[in-house]
């Protein structure tokens, strides 16, 4: 035993340490790692380049298809013209599952005149424009192959009748919106086809048949708010704003429909203090006007929810509408102050499109002695802003001094714990205003007093 031993020490041999084995270890996993890592990226490029020529292929093989069939018959079961052509279609090719839209659509060319422009063309299905859009995987636009051709009559263009409607997508700010996909439905004339916006934010389909609003239109656009439009009063139980499209024969018909992207609104519960104020009722309406009340006229909103902010005093509401939107407390314990940041009005904020906006509810608890201040001006009841609000109670040593906000607002206390009961005195001064004073009986609750200044 001796002798092997000493034999192992004398030929210069160790062995490796544990801290060695694990070092050599971990290179070799991040080896082996990189190796997969790459060896499966290759493998994914190469299936979607083979994915992409199959999609290539089977456009071009459904394109073929296309230009060989008689040209009236050119157009999808459901669609502007109407044809032989499936709208979508499923193939499989190679155990691949492909997902195959045709769209079909007259088209008026400027270079003989359009309908309704100098000259005019009464004729404006001058020819067809065929797109075929292969998607396969998750369906998405780097998962789509598209072929577009045009493809004339064989003689004399011919009148295919109906109107030329005209769609415009807009944005909030006015501007057209492409790629939009614009499904129109009209079940009385067997129209059920789906299509984008072009870079202008227009789809125009010559030869649509006629028809007095019956022409269903949903938009959506990914990242955005989308919009459909609605059969008129009373069938809706209020006038929309987007009533349903109607298409005259031999005229172009316009309909211009308005989206934006998502707005994201956060409202968090406080007091005037700001500190969070848990598990608050409320309810949130506004966003996009669906219409009018046939009666009263007010706007009737698609957004109109009771929620509730967290334990931690915090309620997120993502993906809806731009627009305004009102909020109103229902928790019998608070009363809603307003709302910071403040705007025009003490309970309404505006969301903008593609921000993240977030609001503060400012609570008032009605079950502490506190003194909510309302000056206004006598003369027009408009609030007084700026003006000078002192709370005194001499016997209790309380002096206190706050500036109305915009709406003519002063809270106190200034600080918690609330205020001890008594009789407060209440004097107001402002600019251009006759100085008022008044009393407040403070009783373990909140309580408003309105003070009506007269202007000098």
């Amino acid at each position: 035993m001796f002798a092997t031993s000493y034999r192992l020490q004398a030929t210069g041999y160790r062995g490796f340490t544990l801290i060695e084995a694990l070092v050599l270890l971990f290179i070799f996993a991040v080896v082996s790692m990189t190796f997969l890592e790459t060896y499966a990226t290759g493998t994914r490029l190469i299936i979607e380049s083979k994915n992409r020529l199959g999609a290539t292929a089977l456009a071009n093989q459904k394109m073929e298809i296309i230009r060989s069939i008689d040209y009236d018959i050119i157009g999808t079961t459901t669609g502007i013209p109407a044809g032989d052509i499936l709208e979508y279609e499923t193939i499989s090719v190679n155990t691949v599952k492909y997902r195959v839209h045709t769209f079909v659509q007259y088209a008026d060319d400027i270079f003989d005149g359009q309908l309704g422009g100098n000259p005019t063309d009464t004729i404006p299905n001058d020819y067809k424009r065929v797109k075929i859009s292969v998607s396969w995987g998750a369906l998405g636009t780097d998962q789509t192959v598209s072929l577009f051709t045009n493809i004339a009559p064989d003689g004399v263009e011919t009148s295919a009748g109906g109107g030329v409607l005209s769609i415009n997508i807009l944005d909030s700010a006015g501007m057209g919106m492409s790629g939009a996909s614009v499904h129109i439905v009209n079940s009385a004339a067997g129209v059920d086809v789906t299509t984008q916006t072009d870079a202008t934010g227009n789809i125009t389909l010559p030869g649509t048949p006629a028809g007095t609003q019956n022409y269903a239109l949903t938009v959506s656009k990914g990242g955005h708010y989308g919009v459909m439009t609605y059969p008129p009063y009373p069938t809706s139980p209020y006038n929309p704003i987007d009533e349903h499209a109607s298409v005259a024969a031999g005229v172009l018909n316009q309909k211009s429909m308005v989206m934006d992207q998502y707005a994201d609104i956060t409202v968090r519960s406080k007091d005037p203090f700001g500190t969070d104020v848990p598990n608050i009722a409320f309810n949130m309406t506004g966003g996009k006007i669906l219409g009018t009340d046939p009666v009263t006229l007010a706007s009737i909103y698609e957004y109109n929810q009771n929620l509730s902010t967290s334990a931690s005093g915090v309620k997120d509401i993502a993906d809806q509408s731009y627009g305004q939107y009102t909020l109103a407390e229902s928790d019998a314990r608070y009363q809603l102050h307003k709302l910071s940041p403040e705007g025009a009005t003490k309970d309404i904020f505006d969301a903008l499109a593609g921000q993240a906006t977030a609001v503060d509810m400012v609570l008032l608890d009605t079950q502490i002695g506190s003194v909510k201040v309302v000056v206004i001006n006598d003369a027009d009841g408009s609030p007084i802003a700026g003006a000078t609000v002192r709370l005194t109670n001499t016997s209790l040593g309380y002096d206190a001094t706050q500036l109305s906000d915009q709406y003519g607002f002063a809270y106190f206390p200034t600080a918690l714990p609330g205020l001890v009961a008594g009789t407060y005195n209440l004097a107001v001064s402002a600019t251009g205003f006759q100085s008022d004073t008044d009393t407040a009986n403070v009783n373990n609750a909140l309580i408003t007093e309105t003070i009506d200044l007269i202007p000098n």
